[in-house]
């Protein structure tokens, strides 16, 4: 969930992540099988080019951004349950640059039972290993009373993968089961509305990537 907020005051205050629900009677479940991480980033309206993530009190790093694109679809509408969503082709320019992606758009899974299903990236038909995989889940249990749940939320998938070619990288987003679960379920991305991915390529310090 990308943002961008200005005007802060300089100090050390901590960033927090919250959560809230309009109904109390539903349970909410951040980060669940799923990687996450959260990053924090300094820059001013007059120069959004240059990042800056604060690691820790005293310690920033810059993140030069060498390249960027945006591939938007304005519905894309896609109900497959398995395989490739869609692709964004990217040219990198350095070989040792790293790649942060980012899809924003509707996601959904529906079933009459338990479901889950996986959206993540690949390069050049490969998942990204440097450090891991960039991934998010959606899963629905429609007990309760709750059989055939329909609900589309606009989510964020987002990350940095390194180790990627210098060239042509053809960045996709696909679709599958979640890893484990039995009932696949009925998936749908990009339902009636703007969907986008973003590939920027940045230049990252070395050991910048802390894999738990």
């Amino acid at each position: 969930m990308p943002a961008a907020c200005w005007d802060l005051q300089a100090s050390l205050e901590p960033m927090a992540f919250l959560e809230a629900t309009e109904f109390p009677d539903l349970r909410d479940l951040a980060g669940w099988m799923a990687r996450r991480g959260i990053g924090v980033y300094r820059g001013g309206r007059e120069n959004l080019g240059r990042k800056e993530r604060r690691e820790s009190p005293g310690q920033e790093h810059r993140y030069p951004v060498l390249n960027i694109k945006q591939c938007a679809w304005q519905k894309l509408s896609d109900d497959r349950d398995h395989g490739k969503i869609t692709e964004c082709p990217f040219n990198k320019l350095s070989a040792n640059s790293s790649l942060r992606v980012l899809w924003n758009g509707a996601l959904r899974v529906t079933s009459t039972s338990g479901c889950c299903k996986r959206w993540y990236f690949t390069f050049n038909g490969m998942e990204c290993s440097g450090p891991l995989p960039i991934e998010g889940l959606v899963f629905t249990n429609a007990g309760n009373g709750m059989n055939g749940l329909n609900i589309h939320r606009v989510s964020s998938i987002e990350g940095i993968c390194s180790g990627v070619p210098k060239g042509p990288v053809n960045v996709e987003l696909w679709v599958r089961n979640c890893e484990g679960i039995s009932n696949s379920g009925n998936a749908y991305t990009g339902w009636n509305s703007v969907s986008r991915v973003i590939v920027e390529e940045l230049m990252l310090p070395k050991n910048s990537d802390d894999m738990k």
